[in-house]
């Protein structure tokens, strides 16, 4: 079976100013039977804010046991939402980077910069990854979204 999510792609936006504030979900943490030493997820779902009032979502990305080419697909859907409707998305492909290296501390996915309004703006993300031969296809890992901001 296979599971899809319609990316949502922001426009370009001039560099931002600094980050003010950070509002993040706990780290949430999977491990996946993949081939030799089982791989280990965290991730970090937030949502911040800069200087001039614009918002985005931001995700951290941390794993053990990586490498050794086990994903088909890695795929993280990242989404900053204002009372759960998209506002700004984007997809960050940790494919290369988790089969790649046994072990990955902080990999960052980000949305662009957008406005929002005050208490209703937080980030959510999902992840579509595929195990290299299961035979099975895709699976989606629906994670807990960042408390508002």
């Amino acid at each position: 079976m296979t599971l899809a999510l319609a990316p949502v792609l922001g426009g370009a936006t001039p560099a931002s100013a600094a980050v003010i504030a950070s509002n993040c979900a706990n780290y949430q943490q999977k491990t996946f039977p993949t081939s030799g030493w089982n791989t280990t997820v965290s991730i970090e779902v937030c949502v911040q804010k800069d200087s001039t009032g614009v918002y985005r979502a931001r995700a951290l990305v941390h794993w053990v046991d990586g490498g050794s080419g086990k994903f088909n697909n890695f795929d993280l859907h990242l989404r900053l939402e204002k009372y759960d409707v998209v506002q700004k998305g984007a997809v960050c492909d940790f494919t290369g980077e988790i089969n790649g290296q046994s072990r990955g501390d902080g990999f960052p996915c980000e949305t662009v910069w957008g406005p929002g309004v005050a208490g209703q703006m937080t980030g959510d993300a999902t992840v579509l990854y595929d195990l290299k031969d299961d035979g099975v296809g895709e699976f989606r890992w629906d994670l807990g979204g960042s408390p508002s901001m």
